[in-house]
């Protein structure tokens, strides 16, 4: 990341995590999140992969990532971009939207990106108050307001995916991974458990899950990580504990799919080794009154 990029975090409500990043040269690995992850655009081209499309967000454009979607992050133009997303538990996302008119349980958001400025403005006004005042009567509200109109006007009934006969088995291999976010996992004893070949396995859990069996185990053990950061582990213990081969290599593949490095994470959530201050603005210049304290890595 160049002197010039930023990207910095946030706490909001209800374990929603807040993100504002201001990037031109990085480039996210694919990857995929246990939450909702919906942002706009503030400016530039934000480029991203999913759903097997090339996407292009621009101001106006609101992006809403599933749970679960594999997704990457680049700049598709020169200047860079910025932009800010949430990061929304599925429990409160669900709560939330449930009492949308026609919306039962069973609903999924179908398009990745959608133009549409008024959410767009909607989104950002709930961001900026909640990174203001998390727990504020005005955050709740326009937070509230904003997912109620993206449930009103871009979802559907029924799940992102149809059943598929093999998904009893491809869920035991991912309860399986679930399982051993600590231990090495080998294709072999995978591929004994589903009763399938090494390549049907593979082909039939990327299909499901949007990434290969090694990326997914990855996956879970890079959300571990942050788990265990967050409270307050030491670096080196959590990537040891982990299974990566050394600090540099959780530091590696942390940066690739958070856009951060695990040090930035920790301070990020209070846990910093003394270091300047710095006041969260907006990526065109004009400053918010909210201030946070972190480290300089």
């Amino acid at each position: 990341m160049t002197a010039t990029e930023s990207i910095r975090w946030c706490h909001g409500r209800d374990g929603i995590e807040l993100m504002q990043a201001a990037l031109d040269q990085h480039v996210y690995d694919r990857h995929i999140h246990e939450s909702y992850a919906i942002g706009v655009t503030l400016r530039g081209v934000q480029r991203f992969w999913c759903r097997g499309a090339i996407r292009d967000s621009t101001p106006g454009h609101v992006i809403v990532i599933n749970p679960g979607e594999t997704h990457d992050g680049r700049s598709g133009a020169s200047g860079g971009y910025a932009y800010r997303m949430f990061y929304i538990p599925v429990t409160v996302f669900e709560t939330c939207v449930e009492e949308v008119p026609g919306h039962p349980s069973d609903f999924s958001v179908p398009h990745p990106l959608v133009l549409d400025p008024g959410l767009s403005r909607q989104l950002d006004a709930a961001w900026r108050v909640m990174a203001r005042s998390s727990g504020s009567l005005a955050a709740d509200e326009l937070f509230h307001r904003a997912l109620n109109v993206l449930a009103a006007r871009h979802m559907e009934h029924g799940p992102l995916r149809p059943a598929s006969r093999h998904d009893r088995v491809l869920n035991q291999i991912r309860d399986y991974l679930h399982d051993r976010i600590e231990q090495s996992v080998t294709m072999r004893e995978l591929s004994g458990i589903a009763s399938l070949s090494r390549f049907q396995l593979t082909r039939l859990f990327q299909k499901a899950y949007g990434l290969p069996l090694h990326a997914y185990h990855l996956h879970l053990r890079l959300e571990e990580a942050k788990r265990r950061l967050r409270a307050g582990q030491a670096i080196a213990a959590v990537a040891a504990d982990l299974g990566f081969v050394d600090q540099s290599h959780l530091h590696r593949r942390f940066k690739g799919w958070f856009g951060m490095t695990p040090g930035q994470w920790r301070a990020a959530h209070g846990y910093k080794t003394p270091g300047r201050a710095w006041e969260y603005s907006d990526p065109d210049g004009t400053h918010s009154a909210a201030r946070r304290s972190v480290a300089a890595i």
